[in-house]
């Protein structure tokens, strides 16, 4: 026969739907499917543990994960007959030669592949979203199912790899399946043995059908589709009933360096405290030391409030989008520190912020002011104590940044406690009420903002209103 005819005899099969066809190409999609799924249940979490946690061993784990992606299918085989021969661990089991064994075999062929791609995907997702999930208290094992959410077009990539690997190895499923007849014979065996033997037709019309399927798309990788003017608040009263925070002691050091050398202030109820400072005084460090997201090298941080109520939290100055809606943003926030039915209140901080027309949005499209309201709307709707803002606008333009302080002054003005880092003096002036200022590492000035402005009491200071010292 020659290839015209039997590419025609072929085409005949799939047209016809022939019994012998349709069960060998049934079994292959059986097969493989479940060993992705199979693949998928272990490899997904487990490659993403591996990306957010460290441990020893761990990078000797990562090579050998890389290492076995290449795993040889007959050795695959090989291992999976020793173990469920008759005088292998698991004979009694009687699955040898069976379609039970051919998934175990693809299973063990996949799996490294998708914890190994997982694990990239994650780790670079998890670089980005670390800070923000971390404030949230997701952290370790509970951020796994964030980053896998917003890792999953990424994630298509391992499993449709894995797919492609396990329909079309011939090797293991030989060596564990049998190659039987209307039992454990697939698309890639029957290719094999169906060619050796010249039934061009059947050999053919297999492979076509292979392409023909939709979901078997080797190396095929999915892709995501493309007011009101500012209150003053200079007239708000310094006088305090409540200590939501004191800091004591407070140091740092990092790579022998010390970064923060024995701060201690205290946190008042109410009102807008501002830290400035040159670059590399320690300003956004002494915010993540309070808001914990670092470990202190000596001191405390001490809150005094209700231990029921979430205490702080913190927008950074580069704002966090995750990978879905701008409600959705807001909702997640809500759904990880355990409010049962975010909804109500994720739309209510929309409406707060001005953000409700945008609500079903992706977050990533926004602008950078818009990004940096989401952020404040999301952390406002955790209902804090205290919100740590680190820099809110020194990413963004004039008119972001005008609408940026409306809203740090509407919020103190109801009464929320703000402890806010700027690099603007103009900014440190209009809105807070005290100002400490940090002068490498050291708390040099503790005062109104005020009198701060008016005279600073150190040299630092002086130097720092001249614009003597960098920023």
């Amino acid at each position: 026969m020659d290839v015209s005819s039997a590419f025609a005899a072929a085409l005949s099969l799939i047209v016809h739907l022939d019994p012998q066809f349709l069960q060998i190409v049934g079994l292959s999609l059986r097969v493989t499917l479940s060993a992705v799924l199979l693949a998928a249940l272990i490899g997904l979490p487990l490659g993403a543990l591996l990306a957010v946690t460290r441990f020893p061993g761990r990078s000797v784990l990562i090579v050998l994960v890389n290492g076995l992606m290449g795993l040889p299918p007959v050795v695959a085989g090989l291992i999976v007959f020793l173990m469920l021969s008759r005088s292998g661990p698991l004979g009694a089991l009687g699955w040898l030669f069976s379609p039970t064994a051919m998934v175990i075999a693809q299973t063990l062929l996949v799996l490294p592949i998708i914890v190994a791609l997982t694990r990239g995907a994650v780790e670079e997702l998890w670089a980005e979203y670390r800070e923000h999930l971390t404030s949230l208290g997701l952290v370790g094992w509970r951020a796994i199912p964030t980053l896998l959410w917003d890792g999953r077009f990424a994630l298509a990539t391992g499993l449709l790899a894995g797919f492609g690997r396990a329909s079309a190895e011939v090797g293991a499923v030989l060596i564990v399946g049998g190659n039987i007849a209307g039992q454990t014979r697939t698309m890639t065996t029957s290719i094999a043995l169906e060619t050796s033997k010249g039934d061009l037709p059947l050999a053919l019309g297999l492979p076509r059908a292979d392409r023909a399927d939709p979901r078997h798309q080797r190396g095929g990788i999915w892709r995501q589709p493309r007011r009101r003017p500012l209150r003053r608040l200079t007239a708000m009263r310094d006088a305090v009933s409540v200590l939501p925070l004191s800091v004591d002691g407070l140091t740092f050091r990092a790579g022998g360096k010390l970064l923060l050398d024995g701060i201690s202030f205290t946190v008042a109820k109410g009102g807008v405290t501002t830290i400035i400072g040159p670059n590399g005084a320690g300003k956004s460090l002494t915010l993540r030391l309070c808001h914990g997201l670092l470990a202190p090298s000596a001191g405390t941080v001490r809150w005094h409030a209700d231990p029921g109520r979430r205490r702080h939290a913190m927008v950074f100055q580069r704002p966090v989008m995750l990978r879905r809606s701008v409600r959705a943003n807001i909702a997640h926030a809500l759904a990880a520190v355990g409010i049962q039915h975010p909804a109500p209140r994720a739309d209510a901080a929309l409406t707060r912020f001005g953000l409700a027309a945008l609500a079903d949005r992706p977050a990533r499209l926004l602008s950078g002011g818009e990004q940096q309201r989401l952020a404040l709307a999301r952390a406002w709707a955790l209902e804090p104590e205290v919100l740590f803002l680190d820099e809110p606008s020194s990413q963004l333009d004039p008119s972001a940044t005008r609408k940026i302080e409306e809203i740090i002054a509407a919020l103190a003005v109801e009464g929320m406690t703000i402890v806010m880092s700027t690099h603007d003096l103009g900014q440190a002036r209009r809105l807070g009420q005290r100002v400490l200022f940090l002068c490498e590492g050291r708390l040099v000035e503790d005062g109104p903002s005020r009198s701060f402005f008016a005279g600073p009491a150190s040299n630092e200071g002086r130097r720092f209103i001249a614009g003597d010292l960098l920023w």
